[in-house]
């Protein structure tokens, strides 16, 4: 858990479940399974969670695909009096397959007995969110969990009312419901569920976004889109069109859109965070084969020069805005 964190789009991060798995090419190179497999010795935090493997490239990462259910961190919202956006399980996946409802049910209670708060929920795992929030048990066993805790583990003085309580009956207006998609192929799977799921807000995080996406192709869209490119050792570059493609898009039909960051690789002509001396002899004219599919081959000169130099500048501006939820639709 982190009180402050450095994502641009939220305040905070609360992983009451950890560990995760793969899930599509999107997650080659990520940060938490990095993280989790460098300490992953006796002891250390990633204890079983993840592990460094050798393959025929050599070293790597690996999730284990055991997960593991944190009751010290799980109260932890319930003590932050000032409101805050809080992005749920940030290092792990809270729809993971190997995630018992009975954990989910928890994290729930704790997001309907913290209305002060914004819980930021993304996964890679659509079809099981939707499972679960549409079990016809899901409220009731959400709601016994709320009405049993004590009140004086709440702290603060903030003390339950019927209207708080009753909360986890319904969908939570303090809950924006989100998956991430890297191309067309995931978001039209990952979407398509979504949609169908009562949500304050629904989201997108397109990052890596590794593909041009679409969202006007289908008749529901979402109410925020977060777009950003690759970070880390073994980066892959984002094409600046399938960034300016989404902000475009949004701009069209008034989703609100922010984008994070260019990551490892800056595109040529872009505004860097600071005065950065270019070298162009490091300079790649990148190929981009656009997503799993490959349906459509795109160049652009790429510059590899670290995600905090290359900043979060499109076009020169920042793009910041966050959605309103006006209802649970």
């Amino acid at each position: 858990m982190a009180d402050r964190t450095s994502i641009e789009w939220t305040d905070a991060s609360w992983t009451p479940v950890k560990g995760c798995s793969r899930a599509s090419h999107g997650c080659i190179n990520c940060y938490a399974e990095i993280m989790a497999a460098r300490f992953s010795q006796p002891g250390m935090w990633g204890e079983g969670l993840a592990q460094i493997v050798t393959t025929p490239s050599g070293k790597d990462h690996r999730w284990t695909g055991v997960t593991r259910f944190d009751a010290n961190e799980l109260a932890q919202p319930l003590r932050w009096k000032k409101s805050r956006r809080i992005f749920v399980c940030s290092t792990s996946d809270l729809f993971h397959e190997s995630v018992p409802d009975e954990w989910i049910d928890q994290c729930f209670a704790i997001m309907a007995m913290c209305p002060q708060h914004t819980f930021q929920v993304l996964t890679k795992r659509a079809e099981r969110m939707r499972r679960y929030l549409s079990a016809p048990d899901q409220a009731r066993r959400v709601s016994d969990i709320v009405n049993a805790w004590p009140a004086a583990a709440i702290g603060h003085g903030n003390e339950f009312t019927a209207d708080v309580r009753l909360l986890a009956a319904d969908p939570l207006p303090n809950v924006w419901l989100g998956v991430s998609a890297e191309d067309q192929k995931h978001y039209d799977e990952r979407w398509a569920v979504l949609a169908q799921v009562p949500a304050a807000v629904r989201w997108v995080s397109a990052e890596p976004l590794l593909g041009h996406i679409d969202i006007l192709a289908h008749a529901a869209l979402p109410d925020w889109v977060v777009a950003g490119g690759e970070s880390g050792l073994g980066a892959r570059p984002m094409h600046p069109d399938w960034a300016r493609s989404l902000r475009d898009q949004c701009a069209a039909v008034g989703i609100a859109f922010l984008f994070k960051q260019w990551g490892a690789w800056a595109a040529e002509g872009q505004r860097t965070a600071g005065p950065v001396r270019l070298n162009l002899h490091r300079r790649r004219w990148c190929t981009f084969e656009d997503g799993e599919n490959r349906y459509a081959r795109m160049a652009a000169a790429m510059h590899p020069i670290g995600k905090k130099k290359a900043g979060r500048f499109l076009d020169g501006t920042l793009h910041d805005a966050m959605p309103e939820a006006a209802h649970v639709r």
